[in-house]
């Protein structure tokens, strides 16, 4: 039997993407360039969607200032289970279209979006070892995931890991949810990890990559879910691959934002 068709997985049902009509819920800033923003569909119920998909935001076209009509993706930070709307957490890129459409909403205003869209989500059957390893709002899938994991009960089955990585403390953001898990599944362990900490941390530090690197991985019973920064998850990619977990064997699963 072939590599690949050793580890196929069950497909979940997907909802057809369409385009929505929706209104923002809330709007809140978690640090001062990362943005937690709510939408519910204003035209009819909200869709259902396989936690690790996005939306994306539609930007109209501006004939006056010469803009076309552009999408934005933007990952799903809730479980299906939890709202009727769409919550999903994105960094403010200073310039960037989207961002300052963003930056200026406020409760009730109108926005269009795309979903639910992406094939960025668990791949079942699920092995013994689960990594997740997020940088920066690659977090946002990721928390939805691991929130299917505690819904199913499969969080109590596997070793489950994720490594959140981000450069200080200023940039953390939504841990100590990922924090009362880490207390209360005992197979589940989160170590957020600092790039560039102060001296009063006294966590993980240094790029996720690091610690990666010092793993004597389980390779024939795992999976390992990636998203967040190009540069880290082609490094991931690379190690792995040398370890001997290929990207062909639908268990490494992966997601770039950027790069």
């Amino acid at each position: 039997m072939s590599e690949i068709l050793k580890f196929q997985f069950d497909r979940p049902e997907l909802t057809r993407p369409k385009e929505y009509a929706a209104r923002v819920v809330y709007s809140e800033w978690l640090t001062p360039d990362t943005l937690k923003i709510a939408f519910e569909p204003t035209e009819e119920p909200m869709f259902g969607f396989v936690p690790g998909q996005y939306v994306s935001v539609l930007l109209p076209k501006d004939e006056e200032k010469g803009l076309r009509k552009e999408l934005r993706p933007y990952s799903m930070w809730n479980h299906p289970d939890e709202f009727e709307y769409v919550v999903t957490i994105a960094k403010m890129v200073d310039g960037g279209r989207c961002t300052t459409l963003l930056r200026n909403m406020k409760e009730g205003d109108a926005v269009t979006f795309v979903g639910p869209l992406g094939s960025f989500f668990l791949r079942r059957p699920l092995h013994p070892h689960l990594y997740f390893v997020a940088t920066g709002t690659g977090l946002v899938p990721m928390r939805a995931m691991i929130k299917d994991l505690i819904s199913t009960g499969e969080i109590n089955d596997c070793d489950v890991t994720l490594y959140f990585g981000v450069r200080s403390e200023a940039d953390l953001f939504e841990t100590a949810e990922l924090q009362r898990w880490n207390d209360r599944f005992p197979r589940f362990t989160f170590v957020p990890t600092l790039s560039r900490p102060g001296e009063g941390w006294t966590g993980a530090r240094g790029r996720v990559t690091d610690h990666l690197a010092a793993i004597d991985f389980p390779v024939d019973d795992m999976q390992i879910y990636l998203c967040g920064n190009g540069a880290m998850v082609n490094d991931v990619v690379e190690l792995m691959e040398s370890r001997g977990l290929s990207r062909r064997t639908r268990r490494l699963v992966l997601e770039k934002y950027f790069g």
